[in-house]
């Protein structure tokens, strides 16, 4: 196709360079006889294209390039990696404390050596038979081979004479049985007589002295090996020891009726 269009652009030019250009002049005919011609044969002439006149040339043709094709997009870079972090630095290792020096060891207290029973507890054997009751709040246990007998307060006619740490006294004279206000006389700091709430008396060896109590509780046996032993007699004189099974103070009475009698002279 291209080589037909730059055929048809140089023929076109060539008649544009020379329009004048005329055909060939036909020769004269002479004069002769007649001689019978053939018909002519119409003489088909060439197809002459027309030039076109010179004041309006063609317009040249043009070719148009065939559309290059569009380039390929590039591809995009590829992100470049974020660059990794920095490993933080290692904290350094703190100092290891210096071991604080071991304390002494205190001296072990040494165990003091039992004390020996006091010279009342030979007396009560290995165990001792006595009788709980309730006083104030406070328990005691009385010896069984202290006690003469138990009698209900109510019950008896007391005459109300006497110091006040007596209840008062029944009986015939000269065989007067005098009760002690137990309380007053053993816990006198906290004796609160509106509180009392005596209902039996208790009658000591040789029935000269009784003690009132709250409530006669039961009997009861103690080891003497396991009564505490009161050493300390210039405070409270009148406790022998105490029994922590059943939490009671065990009485000293030989040393109550010695200070009842003092006291009562």
């Amino acid at each position: 196709m291209a080589d037909q269009k730059k055929v048809v652009f140089e023929y076109l030019e060539a008649l544009l360079q020379d329009p004048e250009l005329e055909a060939p002049e036909a020769e004269p005919k002479t004069e002769s006889e007649p001689v019978e011609q053939a018909p002519e044969s119409p003489v088909e002439a060439d197809p002459v294209e027309e030039a076109s006149p010179v004041d309006s040339p063609e317009p040249t043709l043009t070719v148009e390039p065939e559309p290059e094709p569009e380039p390929e997009p590039e591809p995009e870079p590829e992100p470049e990696p974020e660059p990794e972090p920095e490993p933080e630095p290692e904290p350094e290792p703190e100092p290891e404390p210096e071991p604080e020096p071991a304390p002494e060891p205190e001296p072990v207290p040494q165990a003091a050596a039992p004390k020996a029973p006091p010279p009342e507890a030979k007396a009560l054997g290995a165990e001792v038979n006595c009788i709980l009751l309730d006083m104030h709040g406070l328990k005691l246990a009385v010896p069984f081979e202290q006690v003469e007998g138990a009698l209900q307060l109510e019950d008896l006619s007391m005459t109300l004479e006497g110091p006040e740490w007596m209840i008062g006294r029944f009986g015939a004279d000269p065989a007067w049985t005098r009760i002690v206000d137990t309380a007053r006389w053993l816990i006198p700091e906290r004796y609160k007589p509106e509180y009392s709430k005596y209902s039996e008396v208790i009658i000591l060896r040789g029935r000269r002295w009784a003690l009132a109590c709250d409530e006669l509780i039961k009997s009861v046996r103690i080891p003497t090996s396991a009564i505490n032993w009161n050493h300390d007699r210039e405070h409270r004189s009148w406790l022998l020891g105490t029994y922590m099974p059943e939490r009671c103070a065990v009485l000293d009475i030989e040393r109550l009726l010695l200070e009842f009698e003092a006291c009562s002279a």
